[in-house]
């Protein structure tokens, strides 16, 4: 007996010293992870359109063959368009001085007619001095951050380009090798619980595919029409960059709130700064924002993303903060459909979070039912103390 125990105990020890190097083997490559994340979450995406070709008679190779064709032609053509939009922003880094000269003047005449203002001594003091530290601050952080964002895209253009070769070869593969991969991943479950963990699958695959397919529909509709509307700016009004905002506005509008907001802030400004008519301009662009956000939000994302993941407002903004506080922007993309997995597994466990809530409160229940249970005890009793008397 305590020969096996031992054989027991020696096998776990064992298992968890592998679990350990097997950990920080990937901790120490774990720069090679982002590549075959996205890669995976590309292959996830297009596996509805396999499984419907195949449900038409095509082979899983030739499903592929052509799925992936399509997917090399459009990661080409934007390919093509992030050149573009490399290009034009080189040209806003190099007028970047420029710009911070033309705020520096917005400032000044703010300050002028702040002090024209009847306001207190104390709260014009208080303005007067944040505007000083603002400008003390912000050109040279704005300045090192844009410097710093260009030469490490430059220091990384081998890297860059190594990845964008390697990245259609991995979503290649996984969409081949996307059934045996999950077919082994369910063999390491379990008999006796396969069937729940495939059920628990089952509605996360469905809301996850929901949620990338949908994002990806969304968020380059909004990403186009903001880059027709700016581009509209730029032959009216003279606006600069419409096709960095309108690839900036592709890729952060995934963020909720935050992504909206950071797209119309930088489209105002870019307006304000680089136009013709800057007020006017500035107007039109973050009003054109607000414009596509509401038609998307209320007309295209109800139609795409189905009833969503499924999470209340005040959740969702949680995640949020919690996704931006472990991973910056990547966390906060990342958060929505952890979260939304973690309530799946959630209501599986406990069905009553998604119960109707009655019509009478839980506790009145809970009061009724103690008042019935005392009155059943009572006639018990009752019962059971006119028995014995008759048995007497």
């Amino acid at each position: 007996m305590n020969r096996s125990l031992d054989a027991i105990v020696l096998r776990y020890v064992g298992y968890a010293l592998l679990f350990g190097v097997l950990a920080y083997s990937l901790f120490l490559v774990r720069g090679a992870f982002p590549i075959f994340a996205v890669a995976g979450l590309l292959a996830y995406a297009m596996e509805p359109i396999l499984k419907r070709l195949e449900g038409k008679g095509y082979s899983r190779s030739g499903a592929v063959g052509f799925v992936f064709l399509v997917f090399l032609l459009l990661f080409i053509l934007l390919m093509v368009l992030l050149a573009t939009a490399w290009q034009q922003a080189q040209t806003l880094a190099s007028q970047v001085p420029q710009y911070q000269e033309n705020v520096v003047r917005m400032v000044d005449t703010g300050r002028a007619r702040l002090d024209e203002m009847n306001l207190p001594r104390n709260l014009k003091r208080a303005i007067l001095e944040g505007i000083t530290d603002f400008q003390k601050s912000a050109p040279s952080a704005v300045t090192k951050k844009i410097q710093d964002a260009v030469g490490w895209t430059l220091s990384s253009i081998g890297v860059l380009l190594l990845v964008l070769v390697v990245l259609p070869i991995i979503t290649l593969w996984f969409m081949i090798e996307m059934n045996p991969l999950r077919a082994r991943l369910l063999m390491l479950v379990p008999p006796q619980y396969r069937r729940d963990v495939m059920g628990i699958g089952a509605d996360i695959n469905e809301l996850l595919g929901r949620y990338v397919r949908g994002q990806m529909i969304v968020c380059s509709l909004f990403g186009l029409l903001c880059t027709i509307a700016f581009y509209t700016l730029s032959f009216t009004y003279g606006m600069e960059y419409p096709l960095v905002l309108g690839v900036l506005a592709a890729l952060i509008y995934i963020v909720p709130y935050f992504g909206m907001a950071t797209i119309a802030t930088a489209a105002g400004l870019t307006a304000y700064f680089t136009s013709g008519e800057p007020v006017l301009c500035a107007l039109i662009a973050v009003a054109c924002c607000f414009i596509f956000n509401i038609i998307i939000d209320y007309g295209i994302s109800p139609r795409v993303l189905g009833k969503g993941v499924g999470l209340h407002p005040l959740l969702i903004i949680f995640a949020l903060l919690c996704g931006a506080q472990i991973g910056g922007v990547f966390g906060m993309i990342l958060a929505i459909p952890l979260f939304a997995s973690m309530r799946v597994i959630a209501i599986h466990l406990f069905p009553q979070l998604v119960a109707p809530i009655p019509h009478t409160p839980p506790e009145t229940i809970l009061l009724d039912d103690a008042k019935k249970a005392d009155k059943v005890a009572a006639i018990v009793e009752q019962t059971s103390v006119a028995e014995s008397v008759a048995a007497k």
